[in-house]
């Protein structure tokens, strides 16, 4: 489904959908030659969509009409160049922390928003969304573009496009509850989908690298990982540049043995422990790794069937709290 409403879409706009880029081109350059004051009021109209803009650059730096444009169009061509210049990093950090820090915002949700749906126009034009979804997450803390770039993340992947630097970004939201967008994938007809999703969520029981389990079973390995993990878990930051199946996400196992909520960004629990709960902290840090998952697995468990039981569990001495643990799962983890 098209984004373009052709009721109110922007004749620079109309031109490039329906006639192609260079005739686009073509016709804005004859414009600024006959009607100087339109081709510029289009440029800076409310509905134009980014991809215009960004086709057609060049021209509007060869003909000296870049102070013409308005502050959105300004902003959204410097920093697209600064996007695509080699030490990009120091630029854009310079841009964003400014005075100008909230237009920088605005503008590159535009970017994002008008310029998503023609993902695929250039390796360049899909440097800068890229970029731009970095931006917004990481900077800006806007996790209302997390479905599109998930939809862009598989779009890429069935075309055999680069899609790490967007992998990237979703990941950077750092939001357990985003995984849900990638494990919906499990369940595609798209057998690249599934297998994008699996690998990207192979950190997972159930759905490591070399199960064969079927999609819906691995679909439901993930709701009952999330289920009772999701209080506990935080980012690592991890990610596809740096290693082929990241680990985005770990389980304090001692905030789950103490039924503590932990930050997803941080890993850092969101109250100080007790100095009784401390003690037990570091008495459970001391075992192994088997026992600390036996621990925290049966006490997350018994906290959720019953706080009372859990309560005077809690209080014994941790050999007992092994041995009772073991008793009731068998041993299991």
């Amino acid at each position: 489904m098209s984004m373009y409403n052709l009721n109110s879409i922007n004749p620079l706009d109309k031109i490039r959908l329906t006639n192609g880029i260079d005739e686009l081109k073509n016709s804005f350059i004859k414009l600024i030659k006959t009607n100087n004051g339109e081709a510029v009021n289009l440029l800076n109209a409310e509905n134009l969509h980014f991809p215009t803009l960004f086709l057609l650059k060049i021209e509007i730096d060869n003909l000296n009409i870049f102070d013409n444009l308005n502050l959105r169009n300004r902003t959204a061509i410097e920093l697209t160049n600064q996007i695509l210049e080699k030490n990009k990093k120091s630029s854009i950090n310079k841009y964003v922390s400014s005075d100008l820090a909230q237009i920088a915002y605005s503008v590159l949700k535009w970017i994002f928003d008008t310029g998503f749906y023609d993902d695929g126009l250039s390796n360049e034009y899909d440097e800068v969304l890229d970029i731009t979804a970095i931006l917004l997450i990481k900077i800006y803390k806007d996790q209302t573009i997390l479905p599109i770039i998930a939809d862009m993340i598989f779009d890429r992947n069935r075309k055999g496009l680069f899609n790490h630097n967007l992998v990237w970004a979703f990941f950077e939201s750092k939001d357990p509850n985003s995984l849900i967008m990638i494990a919906n994938r499990l369940l595609s007809t798209e057998a690249k989908d599934v297998e994008l999703a699996s690998k990207l969520l192979s950190f997972i029981p159930g759905i490591e690298k070399n199960n064969n389990a079927s999609k819906e079973k691995k679909y439901t390995s993930f709701l009952n990982w999330l289920e009772e993990n999701n209080p506990f878990l935080y980012s690592t930051g991890q990610s596809l540049q740096q290693v082929n199946r990241p680990i985005t996400y770990v389980i304090d196992l001692g905030a789950k043995y103490l039924n503590e909520y932990v930050a997803s960004d941080t890993g850092k629990t969101l109250k100080s422990f007790t100095y009784k709960e401390a003690k037990l902290l570091n008495e459970f840090s001391k075992l192994d790794n088997d026992t600390k998952l036996l621990l925290a697995n049966f006490s997350s468990m018994l906290y959720q069937k019953d706080r009372n039981q859990w309560n005077k569990w809690i209080h014994y001495p941790i050999k007992e709290q092994i041995r009772i643990a073991k008793s009731m799962m068998g041993g299991e983890q």
